[in-house]
């Protein structure tokens, strides 16, 4: 008994005709995703072409087409962004470049907290992508920040950092950085200088002279509240003085003037009788006896 071979699978004709359609529908389930770019808010998409380069028009938010295997996109984030510096331990990006420590104009060590908020500018974004990348943190951002800040730093000697001069330095700061940061397409917005903290021998130094200069100033104070003092005491002698030159003047010139005098002091209820032989008669006295 022969046994029958199996019949090779084949395909009807009916089911022949979908397989075309079916490649088809595959294949533009495979494109479809490369040939759609959806931008979000505050990203822009820059497009590198193979065949003419980059593209100095960037797409902005929405959807966008694309050819596949020849456009290329790279997205940008526009908004604003913060590179923080600091030397606090718990606040230490991955990264050991994130702290910062400086040197004052006198060669004090100073260690740094500083914030700097930036955005990349809009137009600008081709050119950036161009010339820098999107690595433009690493590549301009932190060694800029980094830079000015130490350059700004040394200009001043400790004190000045440490108290009076620190709006002046993070206004300078902030003016230089965005000089070096504008011609790279990046827009700087805010400069923080949060914190600054020298050693704690140097802390004490300070805080120790503060209160120097503050135990100084009232001295000084007392004593021109002594001097105010003696002047009032000195222009009151010299009233008083005078006063008595000109009350004897008047004594050399009209004797009777003592006898008016006695009068005036005497109580109102006490009647006196002045004489021509400059005697004074105290009636008072006459009648108590």
């Amino acid at each position: 008994m022969r046994m029958r071979r199996p019949r090779p699978f084949s395909l009807d004709r009916k089911t022949s005709r979908f397989l075309p359609l079916l490649g088809l529908l595959l294949a533009l389930l495979t494109l479809l995703p490369r040939c759609l770019l959806v931008v979000q808010p505050g990203y822009e998409a820059v497009i590198f072409n193979r065949l003419t380069g980059v593209e100095m028009t960037p797409r902005r938010e929405g959807i966008h087409l694309l050819i596949p295997v020849l456009q290329f996109p790279t997205l940008y984030d526009v908004r604003t962004q913060t590179y923080n510096m600091t030397s606090r331990s718990e606040e230490r990006s991955v990264k050991a470049d994130d702290t910062l420590t400086a040197l004052t104009a006198d060669g004090q060590r100073v260690d740094l907290d500083v914030s700097v908020r930036y955005r990349l500018d809009p137009d600008r974004v081709p050119e950036i992508h161009r010339n820098v990348g999107p690595d433009y943190l690493n590549k301009i951002i932190r060694p800029a920040s980094q830079a000015v800040v130490r350059n700004v730093i040394a200009r001043y000697s400790a004190i000045g950092v440490y108290s009076e001069q620190r709006a002046e330095i993070q206004e300078q700061i902030a003016a230089e950085l965005s000089r070096l940061m504008q011609p790279e397409g990046l827009v700087l917005q805010s400069l923080l200088l949060r914190n600054v903290e020298f050693s704690k021998e140097f802390q004490s130094a300070i805080e120790a002279k503060q209160i120097a200069e503050q135990e100084k100033q009232r001295e000084v104070f007392r004593v021109e509240q002594a001097q105010l003092i003696k002047q009032r005491m000195i222009v009151k002698a010299s009233g008083e003085a005078q006063a008595i030159a000109l009350k004897e003047e008047a004594l050399r010139s009209n004797p009777n003037v003592i006898q008016l005098e006695y009068v005036r002091n005497l109580p109102d209820d006490i009647q006196a009788i002045v004489s021509e032989q400059n005697t004074i008669l105290n009636l008072g006295d006459f009648l108590n006896k």
